[in-house]
């Protein structure tokens, strides 16, 4: 009998021998199927929001430098590059928010090891796509700047421009898929530290490169690429310092075939959604230029840029709220999804119908943060804005929406969500609307657009929800495979 339990207790101590070598999930991710929801909307939002706002703020500070320092053509130069950049943001949503939400339910489903290969292939990924995508637009700028709208008068500091953030945008990419993942296991906090400082070191070297050492638009460049070295320099160090609860291995960073589908299938609805910024945004100034010049151009750049700053905090939301939705799908704990996702479209909700109105009554104020205000332009730009977002109080519904299905793992519903608005009634609304009613047309296709995306995401969020309350919460159908 005692020869009986001493081997049960040698049995029980090498089984939790074995444990301790596995990865431990932390307290902070089980806080997330425990605490209440608006605590923890308050800890994961919040510091998301002030990060984003912040990072508006450093993109819109570039942009004000130029535009006070270097001038109009220079301004108008940055808003043409903003559908490439896009493009290129559009491959870093495609693996940062595609690896971030499957972390998230990995965690929910206490799949520790799990969650570490995910990171690894998240990394592999990221080296490989940036690489190819930065290659092919940097032998090709001239044709795709030219492509994307640029005229003679603007096509040099565009390239200018391009030319030094492409060399560097590698940081952004893995900052990116950083960010995501320190704030999928519970440290939103460094998250949004990073970007701040990331931001604060861009704000402080365009004063120095442009107002100072007078480098134009190269100088703000050479300060977005700093800012964003020293965002990855701090959150890689979190990682390399063993400060994580994963424990990379080497194999977790060779592409695992079914890691790959799900990363892609999760994140194609954030890579349409940006792809489609960047391709609508095409035919947006080339009808600006069409039927305004380069004062349309210029005043686009201006609106784009406060557009940015204000949806910025949705933007916030949507990332404090990921993993909360993720988790809690994966523990299958829906009845918490559900009331995150109904706080989070009332703050969103709330929030742009306070900054609409500011917009509306204040047009020029704003305006001439970036424009000289005995400016012709500024009249431009300040009517444009009053039109581009007739539509700012309810578009958290499409934004929040998108991001929803995307948490959960309903890529189908989100890629659906994330074309209408962009491709599917932006663009002919662009090619139309302009015909009848000129330069305004070109303004009102963005709340057009806007105003039917959100009226179908809403009635799709309802029936989804009513749906499974109907019929009993399901465990997620893998279908987004499907649509690849």
């Amino acid at each position: 009998m005692k020869k009986i339990n001493k081997q049960r207790e040698a049995e029980n101590r090498n089984e939790h021998e074995a444990d301790l070598t596995q990865p431990q999930e932390s307290h902070m991710t089980k806080d997330l199927g425990v605490k209440p929801i608006g605590h923890l909307l308050l800890k994961f939002s919040i510091p998301a929001v002030i990060a984003m706002i912040v990072n508006a703020i450093y993109n819109i500070v570039d942009r004000i430098f130029v535009g006070k320092y270097v001038g109009e053509n220079a301004l108008a130069g940055l808003t043409i590059t903003f559908p490439v950049m896009m493009l290129i943001f559009a491959f870093a949503g495609l693996i940062g928010a595609g690896g971030a939400a499957l972390m998230s339910i990995r965690f929910g489903e206490k799949d520790i090891r799990g969650v570490s290969h995910v990171l690894g292939n998240m990394i592999t990924m990221g080296t490989i796509i940036t690489g190819i995508t930065l290659f092919t637009i940097f032998m090709n700028l001239t044709q795709i700047l030219t492509f994307f709208g640029a005229t003679p008068e603007i096509i040099e500091p565009a390239s200018e421009y391009m030319k030094i953030i492409l060399a560097g945008f590698i940081f952004q990419m893995f900052a990116f898929s950083l960010n995501g993942a320190v704030r999928t296991e519970g440290r939103p906090i460094l998250s949004m530290s990073s970007m701040m400082i990331s931001a604060v070191t861009n704000i402080i070297l365009d004063y120095i490169f442009i107002a100072i050492f007078k480098w134009g638009v190269q100088g703000a460049a050479y300060a977005t690429i700093i800012g964003q070295f020293v965002g990855f320099l701090m959150l890689s160090s979190f990682y390399l310092r063993g400060k994580s609860s994963l424990r990379l291995r080497l194999k977790d960073l060779i592409p695992d075939r079914k890691v790959v589908i799900s990363i892609l299938s999760i994140g194609f609805a954030s890579f349409v959604t940006t792809l489609g910024t960047s391709v609508s945004m095409t035919f947006v100034n080339r009808g600006l230029s069409t039927y305004g010049g380069v004062a349309a151009i210029t005043s686009m750049g201006a609106i784009n840029s406060l557009f940015t700053l204000f949806i910025m905090p949705i933007m916030g939301l949507q990332q404090g709220m990921q993993p909360i939705i993720g988790y809690n799908h994966g523990a299958k704990l829906h009845k918490r999804v559900y009331e995150t996702l109904r706080k989070v479209l009332f703050v969103a909700i709330g929030f742009s119908t306070i900054v609409f109105l500011a917009l509306e009554l204040f047009p020029a104020v704003f305006i001439s943060m970036f424009l000289d205000p005995s400016s012709d332009t500024i009249n431009v730009a300040a009517q444009g804005l009053r039109i581009f977002i007739i539509m700012l109080p309810l578009l958290g519904i499409n934004l929040i929406g998108v991001a929803f299905f995307q948490s959960i793992a309903r890529g189908t519903l989100s890629i659906i969500l994330g074309i209408l608005r962009q491709f599917i009634i932006l663009i002919p609304a662009v090619l139309i609307l302009p015909q009848f009613i000129g330069l305004n047309g070109v303004w009102a296709a963005t709340p057009i657009a806007d105003g039917i995306a959100i009226l179908i995401t809403a009635i799709i969020l309802v029936f989804n929800y009513r749906r499974e309350m109907k019929d009993g919460i399901h465990e997620n159908d893998n279908i987004i495979p499907e649509v690849l």
